[in-house]
């Protein structure tokens, strides 16, 4: 084997490792991503779908902030509900066994009624 070929075999093993870091990606999606309440501050309780697919078998734990809400051993695919509960919008994530964030998604809160910019309908006095 002389050095040009060594050369040849070695920009050949890049490609390689990245496509095979890229085959083991994580798809993840939390649905709805957004969800509504009549006044900020106020908590939106809802049912969120949660689906994860990997290519290979994984041990996967979903985190809302901090909190540990499920954990999968030896799983290569989830499509389950969850009653979740938010304040503010949240960061979900997924974490393998070594606590590390392999896929993350955020869930929005938005409130219908705006009372900072809201404009006043009546004036505080009256002559009637």
């Amino acid at each position: 084997m002389n050095f040009n070929s060594a050369l040849l075999c070695l920009s050949c093993i890049a490609p390689l490792q990245a496509f095979a870091e890229q085959s083991s990606a994580i798809r993840f999606a939390i649905k709805p991503i957004t969800c509504m309440v009549k006044q900020a501050g106020q908590a939106c309780e809802m049912t969120a779908k949660i689906t994860w697919q990997s290519e290979q078998k994984q041990d996967l734990c979903l985190y809302q902030q901090q909190l540990q809400l499920a954990c999968w051993q030896q799983t290569q695919k989830v499509n389950t509900n969850k009653a979740i509960k938010l304040e503010k919008t949240m960061r979900f994530t997924l974490k393998n066994s070594q606590q590390q964030v392999v896929a993350e998604q955020m869930i929005e809160v938005h409130s219908s009624a705006n009372q900072k910019y809201r404009r006043k309908l009546k004036s505080d006095w009256s002559v009637f």
